[in-house]
């Protein structure tokens, strides 16, 4: 078999679940235990076995096989190492700073065989992710961009595509991470690739808080892998479960964590297993239950300090300081979590611990402070796509009788049902009490609607909503009416659906005032209509045909 085919059949047991088949396929080639790219690419197996061992020892002979050898191999076996750091939590000096050194490498430049560039480029990534180092992991990603791109075993494709969405998601990048994800999902094809690639979907449209598709995703993988074995059905669970989490099913979130992880957590990564233990703590936390979660950090409570589940013990501990009562220091260890994780590039993650603050600042009686941090991290999240977060900013707000404002610009998509008709009848001309007495609201809720409304669309007049509403307003609905009208008639609709006021169409069209108004009386009539957003709507709506 030549290395190719050797590599490529190695790569697609591992992407069909089968990693005991890649390590015995790579165990029957002589002389593997003397070459560094075969002890790299059976590190990398035995890492998708969860046998994190061996993992380590591989790849800890990969690097020191490698020494002095060509650039390529330096790589594969520092990509090897760098995954390995994340399988376990006991030091290595030999895998220590395998990240430091492959970086050097690449910035240095150089050629990759491109036969596998592309493996080189993956490796360096999925171990960055892994070890949550997201900001190296985009410098590895742009670095590789194109040999990854290129990647040329169909099977394992979907595995590259899966570690660009994760990335993706944790910069904060929803929307890119939900088109990637798509991309993975019809790249897939076999059966395991097709669960890991709805594993990921289901992660990704847990936090666009898309309901639906969340629940039925994650009830396939559950269907389709009842019990995990190895990293990647692990992964699967656990991405399931934070997409439920996403969605604040944080019970659901913790029995996908439980089945995954084990009585002691000791088959999972580093990362896998603060992600397992934070979700249990979730659901501990929403019980009430000081005992539970005191249990649970106890497993990781001394990797507090370490890089990869830093976060994560920080905001399990503010938990439990909320649950203690003393706000305080919880806010001081929310506010920690939130700095660690971004400085990371972890912006998912920073979200998470900036809602955490708010509830220690909503326990310390320092409500405006707290609306005031919501209110900027909904804006945040909704700029990339993170609905579920701008959601759970709404909850917090919602358990104190307050609600966010609309995000500035959302226009129509940003109102609620009530805000629509208001905006409708605002637009149409109704005063505050003719708007009150239609829709049976007292005129001080009007005024409110109204002011959200107002910060929808980014204005600070009435006057200005029939000019902004019209064009944000859905179309599908709307008829189109068979009377002619007058070309003069024609080109005022036109005006008016561009928003311009009475006095500005009857500058542009040279007549005055009141023959604009005549005009616009007539337009009504042949439409049957009341007002000029109608008219508008109409106009659109014509456009768009």
């Amino acid at each position: 078999m030549s290395a190719a085919d050797l590599l490529e059949d190695a790569l697609d047991r591992v992407a069909n679940f089968d990693a005991s088949g890649a390590i015995a396929l790579l165990e029957a080639v002589p002389g593997v235990e003397a070459d560094p790219r075969l002890l790299a690419l059976r590190s990398y197996a035995r890492f998708t076995a969860a046998d994190f061992i061996g993992c380590r020892q591989d790849a800890a002979a990969a690097v020191t096989a490698s020494a002095g050898a060509d650039r390529t191999t330096r790589l594969l076996a520092l990509g090897a190492a760098g995954l390995a750091l994340g399988s376990d939590r006991s030091p290595d000096s030999i895998l220590e700073g395998c990240f430091e050194e492959a970086m050097s490498l690449v910035e240095a430049g150089g050629d990759v065989e491109p036969s596998v560039a592309w493996l080189v480029g993956y490796l360096l990534v999925e171990g960055a992710v892994v070890n949550v180092l997201i900001h190296l992991a985009r410098r590895f990603a742009d670095a590789f961009s194109e040999e990854i791109a290129a990647t040329p075993t169909r099977l394992f494709r979907t595995l590259v595509d899966g570690v660009v969405a994760r990335l993706l998601l944790n910069e904060g990048r929803v929307a890119d991470a939900e088109a990637a994800a798509l991309v993975m999902f019809e790249r897939a094809s076999s059966e395991p690739t097709r669960l890991y690639a709805e594993a990921v979907q289901c992660l990704v449209a847990g936090n666009r808080a898309e309901q639906g598709a969340t629940r039925t995703l994650a009830r396939r993988v559950r269907h389709a892998i009842p019990e995990p074995t190895g990293a990647f059905q692990t992964t699967c669970y656990l991405l399931v479960g934070y997409g439920l989490a996403a969605l604040a099913d944080d019970h659901g979130a913790a029995a996908l964590a439980r089945s995954a992880s084990g009585n002691d957590f000791s088959g999972l990564s580093v990362q896998d297993r603060a992600l397992a233990i934070e979700l249990l703590v979730a659901s501990a936390f929403v019980d009430g239950d000081v005992v539970e979660l005191e249990r649970l950090i106890g497993f990781i409570a001394d990797d507090v300090d370490r890089r990869v589940p830093g976060p994560a013990i920080l905001r399990m501990q503010c938990k439990l300081e909320l649950l203690r009562g003393d706000p305080a220091r919880a806010l001081t260890l929310a506010r920690t979590a939130a700095t660690r994780a971004l400085a990371d590039g972890r912006m998912l993650e920073a979200g998470i611990g900036e809602i955490l603050a708010t509830r220690a600042l909503i326990a310390m009686s320092d409500r405006t402070q707290a609306v005031r941090e919501l209110s900027a991290l909904a804006e945040q999240a909704d700029r990339g796509g993170h609905t579920a977060a701008t959601r759970s900013a709404a909850r917090e707000l919602k358990a104190i009788g307050r609600r966010l404002a609309p995000i500035a610009g959302s226009g129509w998509d940003g109102l609620s049902p009530r805000e629509r008709e208001v905006a409708l009848l605002s637009a149409e001309g109704n005063s505050t009490a003719q708007i009150a007495s239609v829709l049976q609201l007292s005129s001080r809720t009007v005024d409110a609607h109204v002011t959200r409304v107002l910060a929808a669309f980014g204005i600070v007049s009435r006057r200005q909503l029939p000019s902004r509403l019209p064009a944000t307003l859905p179309l599908s609905a709307v008829p189109i009416p068979n009377t002619p009208l007058t070309p003069r008639q024609r080109d005022l609709t036109e005006l008016v659906a561009d928003g311009l006021s009475n006095d500005e169409i009857a500058a542009t069209l040279g007549i005055s005032r009141k023959t604009v108004e005549k005009h616009l009386s007539a337009v009504f009539t042949a439409w049957s209509v009341r007002s000029r957003v109608a008219v508008a709507r109409i106009v659109l709506a014509n456009r768009t045909a």
